[in-house]
């Protein structure tokens, strides 16, 4: 539907159907947008930590829905708002979306009803905009699609499998498993790992799709994670000028595995060692376990004595380290992994 429809329309449908549910068409349509919060797949928490990052969303009109769940409502001036997943059990409905008003009735016999006192909905915050628009302007942007592993795109590839969908490379429509499909209406992005169903306006990534098909989540942990990875060898080279490993984006594999082999919302923050391994006219790699994660760039020659002193007296160079990044919160925020290294001041 490009246009809303008229009162007389709307009243010609009550008048035909007098005891229907009331749908509301989120988006450009209406200048409607509404975060569904579903406590039972914890949007609560995914709400609470999104606004600690982000800010608390500001007094606005919102509903209860006769499942227990959250709507809550947005104006919006953006055409291009999309429709996302922002997380675990919370959604932002706008373009092609559609949303259950009160006074509707749940199938559980509970009704949809607007919370006292009953606001004015203020416009949608910018930083909800952001993430559901991403850096992309609306399509995925190449980098948040990148950071998704090699790992993490088969496992996706496995999952449709299951599902009797062969996903092949990149972006391509099939039929959707999920409804009696006969023109291929099921969108598949293979690199970002995103789906989304423009007929029964289902989507997500891998946790929703896991849902649809009956097979448990994964438990994550929901905060940032923090802690240590690896082994805890000595460190030869104690400091605390932080340096930044570059080429870490090529590792994003090898540091996924080396943090749990699972995304979290508020991504990770663990503490490690690496180990400093000169490559003779290619500069110094470094190494976590027993998985390259980058290397030295060339503006950090400055430390190549020190390394070379340290693999003199000791047979090695090491020094203390944090993986961070990493994290998922639904939609197209999916952040890459960094790596910095402690090195003493030259």
């Amino acid at each position: 539907m490009t246009t809303a429809p008229g009162a007389d329309q709307v009243g010609q449908w009550w008048e035909r159907w007098p005891d229907a549910n009331v749908g509301v068409a989120t988006g450009a349509v209406s200048g409607v947008a509404v975060i569904d919060v579903d406590p039972r797949h914890e949007g609560d928490a995914t709400l609470d930590e999104l606004e600690a990052i982000s800010g608390p969303l500001p007094l606005t009109l919102e509903s209860r829905t006769g499942g227990g769940g959250r709507h809550i409502w947005f104006t919006i001036e953006q055409e291009d708002i999309p429709s996302v997943e922002l997380g675990a059990g919370l959604e932002l409905k706008a373009e092609r979306g559609l949303i259950v008003a009160p006074p509707s009735r749940h199938y559980s016999g509970e009704t949809y009803r607007w919370l006292e006192p009953v606001q004015e909905p203020a416009p949608l915050p910018e930083w909800v905009s952001r993430i559901a628009v991403g850096p992309g302007g609306g399509q995925h942007a190449q980098a948040e699609r990148l950071a998704r592993t090699a790992l993490e795109q088969e496992e996706f590839r496995d999952l449709w499998l299951r599902a009797g969908v062969d996903v092949a490379p990149g972006d391509s429509y099939y039929l959707c498993p999920f409804h009696d499909d006969h023109h291929p209406s099921l969108h598949i992005d293979a690199v970002g790992c995103r789906w989304y169903c423009f007929a029964c306006r289902m989507g997500g990534g891998s946790r929703r799709l896991l849902r649809h098909l009956g097979i448990p989540s994964p438990s994550t942990a929901r905060s940032r994670m923090r802690g240590h990875v690896g082994h805890r060898q000595m460190v030869t080279l104690e400091g605390e000028e932080a340096v930044a490993v570059v080429g870490e984006s090529f590792h994003q594999d090898e540091l996924l595995r080396l943090t749990g082999g699972r995304r979290r919302f508020g991504g990770v923050e663990v503490e490690t060692v690496a180990d400093l391994v000169p490559i003779e006219g290619e500069g110094v790699e470094v190494w976590i376990d027993d998985f390259q994660v980058g290397f030295l760039g060339e503006g950090e020659l400055r430390f190549d004595d020190r390394i070379a002193d340290s693999i003199e007296q000791t047979g090695f160079a090491s020094c203390r380290a944090t993986i961070r990044g990493g994290w998922d919160r639904g939609g197209d925020d999916v952040g890459l992994f960094g790596v910095t290294l402690l090195l003493p001041p030259t």
